[in-house]
């Protein structure tokens, strides 16, 4: 088994107790991330299975916003003392009262923007490969540019309407084949 020490991880850890580092919570609308190519994300995966579970990451983490309901956003944690620094929360697929922390390192200047990542999932303590929480905030920053797509979205309001819509004629539909019994 190929196994190497997380530098992020290690760098990380140095900052608890006195030393910890302070995050704030920002729309990712409003960050600048490197730009990100599909390939770029290809290069740091082993396959196209953490892009699927990534694209149902990214659907889950996006909350309506609390500043204007017909917008959606994507929260990321911007720490206050290292400006290479990203994070997000994503929620356990299999614990509603567990998260995962997806933190990544990056660098505007180079080619290859993205320095290092770490995940708090059981699978992500390793620089080879990246778990689908990481590839979601990768995905969403770098290769989304952060924009939702919210005609798209389960939750946006338009499609809720329409949904109940549907459900309205369904249910006219039916009554009126019940008055033809």
């Amino acid at each position: 088994m190929l196994t190497t020490e997380n530098r992020l991880q290690e760098r990380l850890a140095k900052h608890t107790g006195a030393t910890s580092l302070h995050w704030s919570k920002h729309n990712a609308a409003n960050f600048q991330f490197p730009p990100l190519t599909e390939e770029n994300i290809g290069d740091l995966t082993f396959g196209s299975y953490q892009i699927r579970m990534a694209k149902s990451d990214i659907i889950e983490h996006i909350r309506q916003s609390q500043t204007n309901e017909e917008e959606m956003e994507f929260i990321v944690e911007l720490c206050n003392e290292h400006d290479d620094l990203v994070r997000a929360r994503f929620q356990s697929r299999h614990s509603n009262n567990k998260n995962h922390i997806a933190t990544v390192q990056f660098d505007h200047h180079k080619q290859q923007p993205i320095d290092g990542w770490y995940c708090t999932c059981s699978t992500d303590a390793r620089e080879v490969d990246i778990c689908s929480h990481i590839t979601a905030l990768l995905w969403h920053l770098g290769v989304n540019t952060a924009v939702i797509a919210t005609d798209n979205h389960p939750l946006f309001a338009s499609r809720l309407i329409r949904a109940i819509d549907d459900s309205t004629h369904f249910s006219e539909n039916d009554s009126s084949l019940d008055d033809l019994s």
